[in-house]
């Protein structure tokens, strides 16, 4: 949608909210430090309480509990986090104009892949041969989607991601040099999927890479060949999935994390950012790790000290 001014009234009807207060103009969307009178903020949490008594901002979505701690115009509902993600749908601004059927002239595609007319695909961007894209998907600039790649419905995938490119897979040779693997798989990517900025997913060696449908990526993001990654789960920025691990449903994982290859991660699973995972995760739960820099061997004996303590805790 376009950027323009919206009566209170009817963004309480969009996101869903009871008005408290008057059916004034809101022409954006601020945080509470910024927002001026014409801006509408949110608030769900008390460690901006001191943003929230000094706020200039024209109304507030918050809920009922917290209510109580502004005095102007709010729109009241539970999810106060939710609401605010909708309420962004009201004032974003596409970042680049589609061309005729969505798709850029300085765009290269391949007359062997398949798009449908409402898809709509960004200048600089290359689309090989047998590439499947479904209806109302999005590609910013400069994305690049290698072959027999498969994406699905209504994701958005941005600038600088490649998709289908071999993963690391080599074999010494008898003159200890290194021979490459072949990448023969596919990159699967089912509906909803939004990928951020520059990530990188790698193809399958011989099985297809696969990202279930809802899957969010943050920016530089990198998944390996033969990964699979469960139906909701979400990404921070630079977390690492080695090859063949599996990520269940509905997992966090952390920006900067690295998940090591051949590992299976249950469903819910939430692990910190920064973290690090050498074995597979059985249990749903929440998970954090790191240790410093150190020789292997080290590294080692520190590991089972340190695991040897917890269980004594428990």
């Amino acid at each position: 949608m376009s950027s323009k001014p919206y009566k209170l009234s009817y963004i309480a009807k969009y996101i869903g909210a009871s008005l408290d207060g008057d059916d004034i103009e809101i022409s954006s969307m601020k945080s509470l430090a910024s927002a001026s009178d014409k801006d509408i903020s949110f608030f769900y949490s008390n460690k901006f309480k001191e943003d929230l008594s000094k706020t200039n901002a024209g109304a507030v979505i918050t809920n009922k509990a917290n209510s109580k701690y502004f005095k102007g115009n709010k729109l009241i509902i539970d999810n106060v986090h939710l609401a605010y993600a909708k309420a962004t749908d009201l004032f974003a601004e596409s970042t680049f104009i589609s061309e005729k059927k969505g798709l850029s002239p300085d765009a290269f595609i391949s007359k062997e892949s398949r798009l449908p007319d409402d898809v709509r695909v960004g200048p600089g961007c290359v689309i090989e041969k047998n590439v499947v894209i479904g209806k109302g998907s999005i590609l910013f600039p400069n994305v690049t989607v290698l072959s027999n790649v498969s994406i699905g419905k209504n994701c958005i995938i941005h600038s600088g991601t490649v998709i289908g490119s071999d993963g690391l897979g080599f074999a010494k040779d008898e003159n200890d040099q290194w021979k490459k693997i072949n990448h023969l798989g596919k990159v699967i990517i089912r509906n909803d999927v939004e990928i951020g900025s520059n990530c990188t997913i790698d193809r399958g060696v011989l099985d297809d890479t696969i990202i279930e449908e809802n899957v969010k990526l943050d920016d530089q993001v990198h998944i390996a060949h033969n990964c699979r990654i469960g139906k909701s789960t979400i990404m921070g920025a630079n977390a690492t999935i080695g090859g063949s691990t599996i990520i269940g449903e509905n997992c966090m994982i952390g920006g900067l994390c690295g998940i090591a290859d051949n590992l299976v991660i249950t469903d819910q699973v939430i692990v910190s950012p920064v973290s690090f995972i050498s074995k597979s995760i059985k249990k749903s739960g929440k998970y954090s790790g790191s240790a410093p820099l150190m020789p292997r061997k080290d590294w080692l004996k520190a590991s089972a000290s340190y695991k040897q303590i917890s269980k004594k805790d428990k």
